[in-house]
Parts: structure tokens; C-alpha cells; sequence
């Protein structure tokens, strides 16, 4: 296949993974791939034909590449563009054995197996005989244009074409998901003290700049007297978790008065879940008590939130601001005065979303944004990012980079069990390739706003609901709600850089 016709696959939107044969012994795929280490390889690629690797993206977004190398032979490879188009952190890659697939809660799962997920950034070459990762971040300075690399595979060099959009994004100051963490995880495994001391709080930092860098942040609902040396965590987003004392009505009105205080003019608002999914009509009682409490302090919106992990019922009347729970989307009018209030989701479970244990189908967590985007979900709350000790189900203290089941109910007397569900980021910090593949979908809907931005919110109306015909509240049991294959991701994010382009200054 001749240079020209190899940019001539790229243009054809995608075109070039059609009928291009892979090299031999080894396959480059985007971060959308995410197989166990057994399963085989596609032949098609949205990023290479056969003879060069094809990459599009927006300047402040990353794109990522995988080598996989399919005949186990060891492979020494880099990848290299000039530094005024892009910046390429290479990564070694670490697998996990998954003995007993994670069961049907979190719907299906590849099964047992190796399952590349660990990434370490690493200098220079690197050595794999199975699976090596690359960070591509355009530069958000860069000129629009074409730009040539090199991956080298051993002795072999692979041209690599860059074409950087017209398009700018930053996931980082637009975080959508919203991590929850206890400080006393990373305590443990930093080897620190469990407090507020600064050394603490600065490793609690780091864990939050990656989840940043990816999309997302890291927030804990502490009281306010912890709060206090983790205020400079606060910013780029428009809510915050926080805690209510709800020992007491008296605690209650306390803990409302000082959270009012301490985000007094700050732009972002606090919200407060201080019963978290009430399933019995007990607890659904005590919700809404705890939140007409706050409401006659002078909480409730827009102020201070008063949210719920539950789905709209009548039993919460006008006392809940939030409603977290995929039942709810796409949200009927609410009822006369209760107009106005939110809805975001969480977690996720096809066919309502992708669902993030490691063996999930390898691109389910692409879905949040697209879904996000489908259906103007404005927070998306992950239960747990760090969750390194099971404390939910009574358990001590474990390693997530030896046993992956990281949530257990079979300690108390329950059957489920997931595969890493909580653990986004492994010790270090160290990202996942769940992350990575986080990262891309939440890109794709800030190119999808983008567009929307540049007057073609039509367009991207029509692509997100092709991508995304149906999830959350209104999602439907089927082998296919979205796509599975990168080719068929990377069209419909083709088009919208198509469709940026043709609108473009």
C-alpha cells in the first residue's frame, strides 16, 4: 500500500481499517481495545492499515495507542512525534488474574482469564512481549495540520500521521464524574497516618490530578473539620459532596449553617447524601426528615443540595434537590412545586451504561460521556475510585494488584462480587486502562459540545443517537445498545471531527 493511499484510508473517514492486513505477529489498536490477554486481536483497527498508524484528535485531547503483541515474542518499541504537534508517555502494562468472573450485578463479563489493566509510565523503549501502551496528548498550541512520527517495533519503522483539529478541549477543567474516595485508602497504602496531615492530603492531591487529567475528580463527603485542609481540592468543578451530622436535629442545622459559610461566593455548590440508597420505607423516611431539616436551616436549592441515591417517589414530596439514580433518566416533569430539581446517575450496568469492573466488556466506560452527552447528565457519581480494603463488606486490608475481587458481599452472607469495581487507580498512583478508556469517552463528548458550540448541535444530536439509542432509565435489554468495536466508536468520532472541521473559523 502506497503513502497516498494510506492518507487516502484515513480521509475516507475510517476507511483505511477495511480490508488492511495486520503485521505480523503484532496489532496497534486504540485504547478502545481492552481484551484479555488470551483473546486474539482484531484484524481491523481504527488506527492502522497495515503500513502506517493513522491518528486524528483535538488539540488538549489524548488519544491512546496499544501495540498487542499476538506471538509472544518479546518486542522493543517507542513512538515518536515533534514536540510542537504532541508529548508520548509510554507505559508498561500489567495483568491481573480474574478466577471467578464478576457476577451478573454488574451484567455481562468476559470471564476468567489475564487482564491487562496496571499501567506504569516508564523512559525510553520499552520492552513487552504481550501489550505496551502510549499517552498521546496534542498539544493545545498546536498548529492544525498533519504531522509525522515514528513507531518503532524492533528494527521496523512505522510512519505515524497526526492530524490535529481545529477543535480545542480540556477534560481536565471540565470534570463530568465524580469519584468518591476515603482518605484512610490511601493512607494505607502511602504508608501514612489516617488524619488530615499534610503529607496525607498531599498524596490525596496527586490521586486527584490523575483522575483529573482523565475527566474526572476526586471528593470525599467529610465534616467540615476535615474539609477544612482539603479546601484547595476544591475547584474547576460546580458541586461538592459534603457531610451532614444528622445525629440530632440540632446536628443537623449545625453541619447545614457551616457548609453554607464555608461555600459562601465560592461558584461551586454543595450537596449532601446523608442517607444513601434508602431501600426500606424506613430509611426513605429518615431521608426525608434529614432534608426537611437542612431545608428549614436554610439549605436546599440552590444553596446546599439535599440528594438521594434512589429513584423520584412520592415518600421524599419537594425535600430532595438531587436524585441520583439511571431510573430517572430521562426525568418526567416532576409535579408542581418540585420543578427543578436534578438528576444525575451512577455506576453503571448494561444496559443503562457501561459498567467499570475489569471484566466488563473492554470499552464500557467510553459510554458515560456519549450517554452523559444523550442525555444532559451533568454529574456522574462513581461509588468508589481508590477502594483498596472492602470496609463495606467488613474486610481488612488487601492488595488490589494480587486479588482482584475488590468488593465481596460473600463476607456477609451475600453473592455478588466484582472484579476491581471501585479501583480506577491502583496505588502509586498508578491509572488503569479502564481509565484510559474513561478518558476517551468523556473527549468525546466535550468534541460532541464543541460542535454543538459551533452551531451543528443538530449533527451531533443525530451521531449521539445513533451511538447511544437507548440507556439509563430508558435503556433496553439487547446484545448491542452501543458499539463494542473501536472501528465503529472511532467513525462516529471521525464524523464529529468531520463535521468540526467543515464548521470551523
Amino acid at each position: 500500500m502506497s503513502w497516498s493511499r494510506s492518507v487516502s484510508c484515513l480521509v475516507s473517514a475510517c476507511a483505511a481499517v477495511a480490508g488492511c492486513q495486520r503485521s505480523p505477529g503484532f496489532q496497534l489498536l486504540s485504547e478502545s481495545t481492552r481484551l484479555p490477554n488470551a483473546a486474539s486481536s482484531s484484524p481491523a483497527s481504527a488506527v492502522f492499515d497495515g503500513e502506517v498508524v493513522h491518528l486524528r484528535g483535538a488539540r488538549g485531547e489524548t488519544l491512546g495507542v496499544e501495540l498487542r503483541v499476538s506471538d509472544g515474542h518479546p518486542r522493543v518499541t517507542s513512538l515518536s512525534l515533534p514536540s510542537s504537534a504532541a508529548s508520548v508517555t509510554p507505559f508498561a502494562v500489567g495483568s491481573l488474574r480474574v478466577r471467578e468472573p464478576s457476577t451478573d450485578m454488574y451484567g455481562p463479563s468476559m470471564g476468567a482469564g489475564s487482564y491487562p489493566d496496571v499501567l506504569t509510565p516508564v523512559t525510553g523503549p520499552l520492552r513487552t512481549s504481550d501489550l505496551a501502551y502510549f499517552d498521546v496528548a496534542v498539544a493545545t498550541d498546536a498548529m492544525p495540520g498533519r504531522y509525522g512520527g515514528t513507531l518503532a517495533v524492533d528494527a521496523r519503522a512505522i510512519p505515524v500521521v497526526l492530524d490535529v483539529s481545529c477543535a480545542r478541549i480540556d477534560v481536565a477543567r471540565r470534570p463530568l464524574v465524580w469519584v468518591y474516595y476515603a482518605p484512610s485508602d490511601i493512607a494505607r497504602v502511602q504508608g501514612l497516618p489516617d488524619g488530615d496531615g499534610p503529607e496525607l492530603v498531599a498524596e490525596e492531591a496527586k490521586y486527584d490530578a490523575l483522575f483529573r487529567a482523565h475527566g474526572a475528580y476526586l471528593a470525599s463527603d467529610l465534616p467540615p473539620s476535615r474539609f477544612e485542609a482539603r479546601r484547595r481540592m476544591v475547584h474547576d468543578v460546580a458541586y461538592w459532596p459534603v457531610a451532614i451530622d444528622t445525629a440530632t436535629d440540632a446536628t443537623i442545622a449545625a453541619s447545614t449553617r457551616r457548609w453554607l459559610d464555608l461555600f459562601a461566593e465560592t461558584g461551586v455548590t454543595p450537596f449532601a447524601i446523608p442517607v444513601d440508597e434508602p431501600r426500606t420505607p424506613a430509611a426513605k423516611a429518615r431521608a426525608r426528615h434529614v432534608a426537611d431539616v437542612i431545608g428549614l436551616s436554610g439549605g436546599g436549592r440552590p444553596r446546599l443540595l439535599r440528594a438521594v441515591t434512589d429513584a423520584v417517589s412520592a415518600v421524599y414530596g419537594d425535600a430532595i434537590d438531587v436524585f441520583v439514580s439511571p431510573k430517572n433518566i430521562p426525568a418526567a416533569e416532576p409535579p408542581g412545586e418540585a420543578r427543578g430539581v436534578r438528576f444525575w446517575t451512577y455506576n453503571g450496568r448494561p444496559p443503562e451504561a457501561g459498567s467499570m469492573v475489569l471484566d466488563a466488556e473492554g470499552g464500557a466506560l467510553r459510554t458515560w460521556g456519549w450517554i452523559a452527552e444523550r442525555y444532559h447528565v451533568e454529574l456522574w457519581y462513581a461509588w468508589e475510585g481508590v477502594y483498596f480494603s472492602d470496609r463495606y463488606n467488613g474486610g481488612s486490608s488487601q492488595s488490589v494488584l494480587d486479588d482482584p475481587v475488590s468488593f465481596d458481599e460473600r463476607r456477609h452472607g451475600g453473592s455478588d462480587f466484582g472484579n476491581e469495581d471501585g479501583v480506577l487507580v491502583y496505588p502509586g498512583p498508578l491509572p488503569s486502562l479502564r481509565l484510559k478508556v474513561l478518558r476517551r469517552g468523556l473527549e468525546d463528548r466535550l468534541l460532541l459540545e464543541e460542535l454543538e458550540a459551533l452551531g451543528g448541535a443538530d449533527a451531533a444530536r443525530a451521531i449521539v443517537e445513533r451511538v447511544i439509542p437507548a440507556a439509563l432509565g430508558e435503556g433496553r435489554a439487547s446484545n448491542d445498545p452501543w458499539p463494542t468495536a473501536e472501528v465503529a466508536w472511532e467513525r462516529a468520532r471521525a464524523e464529529v471531527l468531520d463535521a468540526i472541521e467543515g464548521r470551523c473559523p
